[in-house]
């Protein structure tokens, strides 16, 4: 009785806090929020789970998408209520704040942060897992793509959970590697930039035939699932959930899973500066950054970096990405280390300028179309000046 009566009073509690937040414009509350519930009731991300049916959806890239595009499939193929979040916050705190979220529906889709997982995965008890895929993030905090698999392989030795994994990336190959019961999907011809060596044995890993081999069995195994190699990242990711969704009883017939790849979501949002309309791509690392800089058709681009908090202060990685989209359009480099990315481009040879806001730099443009670029805290701050929120660091302004 007690132990109820403490987790209610924790989830009441928390959740006035993060009313208090929005109420004075200091962000969307959920942090907050799961804060207060954690510390009135250590225990209550377990208690909160219990009896529920639950998906983790984890990864470098794309977590946030897929999590919002799982839970979309079930409610609209498995005929259920579905509690997840849909900010990203998806650490200990943002995942608690989502639990404790009314209606307590009995599916949650859950996103979770990578160095977490081990974590969230011995507390919540989830049905299925989806590993999208892992490759170099904020040096500050993960280190190395090895780290993150070594510690997801250590963890991940029963047989109590089913994972959906992109069998092409080695590293969630060998995160894996011990467990039960795996769903591996290939796309077939991606050699991983980071995987130049074995992350089970460290030999050199052999890619001559488009794919990895190891003579220690790394990559032996056979995909459960072939899917055709042209689609995108948030195609690829789209086929994850849908496989996923299916372990969880959606019932998705083969035009219809077809149909959801074509849609696949993307991190893109349409910002308005100026009375100027700019899709804005979210990008946070390298292979994020690849793809956003594949997706770019406008010759007036905006690149907006800082870094602050989950940036990172290690800006290095710029020099990981190859910008020679970027050649012959009009970029203009934003935010707290803009004089960084302008300077890694014109090493490349593209022109570029600097301006002090984003706001500027869409105004520097004519009415041609306008793409952006922008790491996460920029990203936060154009969404934050959406709304109304105060961040202190300047949004659109």
């Amino acid at each position: 009785m007690f132990s109820k009566l403490r987790l209610a009073t924790a989830c009441k509690a928390g959740e006035l806090s993060g009313r208090l937040s929005i109420k004075l414009g200091r962000g969307r509350g959920e942090t907050l929020s799961g804060r207060v519930i954690l510390a009135l009731d250590t225990h209550a991300i377990s208690k909160l789970s219990a009896g529920r049916d639950i998906v983790l959806v984890s990864g470098t890239n794309g977590k946030t998408t897929s999590t919002r595009n799982l839970a979309n499939i079930l409610r609209d193929f498995a005929g259920e209520g579905v509690s997840t979040s849909e900010s990203g916050a998806n650490m200990p705190a943002g995942i608690a704040a989502l639990l404790a979220q009314l209606p307590r529906n009995r599916f949650a889709v859950v996103e979770c942060d990578e160095m977490y997982l081990p974590e969230m995965y011995q507390k919540l008890s989830p049905k299925v897992i989806v590993l999208l895929n892992l490759s170099r993030d904020q040096l500050h905090r993960t280190g190395e793509v090895r780290k993150v698999s070594n510690l997801w392989h250590q963890a991940f030795t029963n047989d109590d959970v089913t994972f959906v994994i992109d069998r092409d990336d080695p590293f969630l190959e060998h995160a894996v590697s011990q467990a039960g019961h795996v769903i591996r999907v290939s796309f077939s011809g991606r050699r991983h930039p980071d995987a130049a060596t074995c992350p089970n044995c460290a030999a050199i890993l052999d890619w001559s035939t488009s794919d990895y081999a190891c003579a220690c069995g790394l990559g032996a195994k056979l995909p459960d699932v072939r899917a055709d190699k042209r689609l995108d990242g948030p195609q690829r990711n789209t086929v994850l959930v849908i496989e996923a969704a299916r372990l969880m009883g959606a019932e998705i017939l083969a035009d219809e899973a077809t149909d959801l790849i074509n849609k696949a979501p993307d991190r893109i949002h349409t910002f308005t500066a100026g009375g100027k309309v700019v899709p804005t791509h979210l990008a946070k690392n390298p292979e994020s950054w690849r793809q956003a800089l594949g997706d770019v058709l406008a010759d007036q681009v905006v690149l907006s970096v800082n870094a602050r908090g989950i940036d990172g202060r290690d800006t290095s990685w710029l020099w990981d990405i190859d910008y020679a989209k970027l050649r012959g359009k009009r970029v203009i480099c934003t935010g707290e280390r803009r004089l960084d990315v302008a300077y890694r481009l014109s090493v490349q040879g593209i022109e570029v300028s600097v301006a002090s806001s984003f706001a500027q730099a869409v105004e520097e443009f004519t009415s041609e179309p306008i793409q952006a670029i922008v790491s996460y805290t920029a990203y936060q701050d154009l969404l934050a000046a959406e709304l109304g929120i105060t961040t202190g660091n300047g949004g659109v302004q």
